[in-house]
């Protein structure tokens, strides 16, 4: 089959002798969970997986951002084009005669009219079995750097990447197109569950200012963002073949300390309490698996399945 430089396959199929070994296998390679939202082998309409988390041993994780899963998909515009603000429109009802007409009309949105936008579906998950959380202590700290940025903040540090640095690609956290929580589950959910954690969204979407995120045990969550881009990036392939990875600062909240004597707690004891969970986006070429382009210069997607849901 097809070989992509650079990316490293994941293996077809899964298991061990033991629940244990079989647990690990699934670990190391953070496949993205399968939900009503995100993709997975049973889920062909749950849409692409543009960025996943690097295929880990059990002996490389170090630090609390090895237990915690990024994973980045797509808002597909059905003409695989990056949104301008003057192009949006929202709903408006009329009342004529004892009916209800549904006229469009022109959104008043608070973001720059120089700019393009796209809208990513971020699937984030605390892989670490047992007890502990993994908090993402501010969500408009999330970075998405270009190749051309990684490379330069790389090789003089990130803490070059300051509020006064202006970012090709932005998160807007602010106004109709701050991130909002569109999926959260627990491990082992029941109804009454499922309902608990539809309320806590819609309350930490109601929430403005500086917004976090708690993430128990193999909990999930699916976050929608809205992506300032440049001007020049018309299609979303422009934008994800220039986007080289999300970067999620995550810190580990409630885990054995080192006073802590058993093999496992000493384990967890070792590591780093605070990190950067990196998920680097497909190469250029990978990206063509997705898309086709069309007679007079538009773009498609190859399976149109692939549309994610909302």
């Amino acid at each position: 089959g097809e070989r992509y430089v650079g990316r490293q396959r994941r293996p077809t199929t899964y298991g061990g002798v033991m629940w244990k070994d079989a647990y690990r296998c699934l670990s190391s390679t953070m496949r993205i969970p399968e939900t009503s939202i995100t993709s997975g082998s049973q889920n062909p309409g749950g849409g692409a997986v543009f960025a996943s988390p690097r295929l880990r041993g059990r002996h490389s994780k170090k630090s609390v951002a090895d237990f915690f899963g990024v994973w980045c998909m797509i808002n597909h515009a059905e003409n695989c084009r990056t949104k301008t603000v003057e192009g949006q429109t929202g709903r408006r009802r009329r009342r004529r005669r004892g009916h209800h007409d549904v006229i469009r009309e022109p959104l008043a949105l608070p973001y720059r009219l120089d700019r393009r936008y796209i809208e990513l579906k971020i699937c984030l998950q605390n892989t670490k079995s047992g007890y502990g959380r993994v908090v993402i202590p501010d969500i408009s700290a999330i970075r998405i750097p270009t190749v051309e940025e990684e490379d330069y903040f790389s090789s003089w540090g990130w803490d070059k990447w300051d509020g006064d640095y202006e970012s090709t690609f932005h998160l807007i956290d602010v106004g109709p197109w701050a991130p909002k929580i569109v999926l959260k589950r627990r491990f082992g959910d029941d109804d009454a569950g499922q309902e608990r954690d539809c309320k806590d969204a819609e309350v930490w979407n109601a929430k403005c200012g500086l917004k976090d995120i708690i993430l128990r045990p193999f909990e999930v969550v699916v976050l929608s963002v809205h992506i300032s881009c440049p001007d020049g990036l018309v299609y979303e392939t422009d934008v994800l073949s220039s986007m080289s990875s999300i970067r999620v600062p995550v810190v580990a909240d409630g885990w054995p300390s080192v006073t802590k004597q058993s093999c496992v707690e000493k384990h967890y004891s070792g590591m780093k309490s605070k990190g950067i969970s990196i998920s680097p986006f497909l190469s250029e070429d990978a990206l063509w698996e997705y898309y086709c382009q069309l007679p007079g210069g538009c773009l498609s997607l190859t399976d149109r399945s692939r549309l994610v849901p909302v």
